[in-house]
């Protein structure tokens, strides 16, 4: 009997699935590829929706698109091979045809599927069978922004100038001849994704051009409230400023929810867009630029700018948050002062109440001695009589001893009450 076979782990699959979630397609040279990269919409669930637009768009057609949790998918037309990629926040089609092919927005690879999709990018490159770029080729490019560079170890060369065409596709020259299938389609692979992730990355600038005004206003409002909260001298003007800081707290919150997810995004292109820079092992043909300091000294000002915006975001809501509890902290002590003039107040009526206590006790004490003293006189005027004895001098005998008894009296009912 053999060992039992293990229970499987439930994401299994999943985690071994996604070594071959995009594999890479082998290609000739000799042809043209073009890709667009396109974001959906920022709510929940655009990007499934996205993806069953596509289903329904491929069914019709017989396109085999797997299983439901597939991300990538290829299918072939008369003239061109299609791949749509479905990433986190964006979608990308690629299609390759002949260098003859023209047709920037052909009607074969499924671009009515694509929704409400917006264009962010788009990226043609051609793959010549030549070993290295032909100088006619590289005269077509702007020499103020021309990139051409050895790469694969001198085996291959592109060029560029990241200027777009009149339809929005930035052009790569990429001479292949040199290298065999596998190392050609590896590289297709980076400069695409070069491409991609540097368009990604960089959507984060605009977002933060137009939001550092009003976190400048938001700094500057606060460093007023600031100046101010030493002039806060009443419980009036503490909750003003207090009131103030929370209004400022909420702008800064919705600004950092506004650039939080962006600026993210933004980091980890950055690090993917840098290790296919890296992975090009390219050398600069002294024909304008390479790609990694061309696209380094433009995208990465940019991303650190970002990154200062969102240190200052932090800096700002560290700074709330301290004023909150400074002020927080002055009402806490406010409140004990008041509170121990309240307890002082009232130990105050207590000893009144006690001296006062102590004054109808006495007077009570006197008050029942004399009437006491009147009864006794009365109880005792027939027998002083009889026996001959002044009155006024028995009970000025007998007074000291009255008193003396109803003080204790009094005493012994306090002593019980208490």
């Amino acid at each position: 009997m053999g060992t039992p076979y293990p229970d499987l782990h439930p994401d299994r699959d999943a985690a071994l699935s996604e070594l071959h979630a995009r594999p890479l397609q082998l290609v000739d040279a000799g042809i043209r590829v073009r890709r667009i990269v396109l974001a959906v919409a920022p709510v929940a669930g655009a990007m499934q929706a996205a993806i069953e637009r596509f289903r329904d768009f491929a069914a019709p057609l017989g396109i085999d698109c797997g299983h439901h949790g597939a991300r990538q998918y290829s299918f072939e037309t008369e003239e061109r091979h299609v791949t749509w990629e479905f990433h986190t926040e964006f979608i990308t089609v690629t299609w390759r045809a002949s260098l003859a092919d023209n047709e920037n927005w052909p009607d074969d690879v499924g671009l009515d599927a694509l929704g409400g999709a917006r264009l962010v990018g788009a990226t043609r490159v051609d793959l010549i069978e030549a070993a290295t770029l032909p100088g006619p080729l590289l005269a077509t490019f702007r020499p103020e922004s021309l990139c051409a560079a050895a790469v694969e170890a001198g085996k291959a060369q592109v060029a560029t100038d990241f200027v777009p065409d009149a339809d929005g596709f930035t052009r790569f020259e990429f001479a292949s001849g040199g290298l065999s299938a596998f190392r050609r389609s590896i590289t297709l692979r980076r400069l695409l994704e070069i491409e991609t992730y540097r368009t990604m990355a960089l959507l984060a600038l605009p977002l933060a051009r137009t939001t550092a005004p009003s976190l400048r206003a938001v700094e500057t409002d606060l460093a007023g409230l600031i100046e101010g909260l030493s002039d806060a001298t009443t419980p009036e003007q503490i909750q003003e400023r207090l009131a103030g800081l929370h209004a400022l707290s909420v702008r800064s919150g919705q600004i950092s929810e506004k650039l939080g997810y962006r600026f993210a995004a933004a980091e980890a292109y950055g690090e993917i867009l840098r290790m296919r820079l890296a992975k090009l092992r390219e050398v600069a043909l002294g024909q304008g630029s390479s790609l990694t300091t061309f696209i380094g000294n433009r995208v990465e000002p940019a991303l650190a700018t970002c990154e200062a915006l969102n240190k200052r975001i932090a800096v700002l809501s560290a700074k709330i948050e301290r004023g909150i509890e400074l002020l927080n902290l002055r009402i806490g002590l406010d409140m004990q002062i008041q509170n121990t003039k309240v307890l002082e107040t009232i130990a105050e009526t207590a000893k009144s109440q006690f001296r006062l206590q102590r004054t109808v006790e006495g007077l009570s004490t006197i008050a029942i001695t004399y009437y006491l003293l009147g009864i006794i006189g009365y109880a005792l005027a027939g027998p002083l009589s009889m026996l001959d004895w002044d009155k006024t001098l028995t009970l000025s005998i007998a007074a000291p001893f009255a008193l003396l008894g109803v003080w204790l009296a009094m005493r012994a009912i306090r002593k019980k009450a208490h």
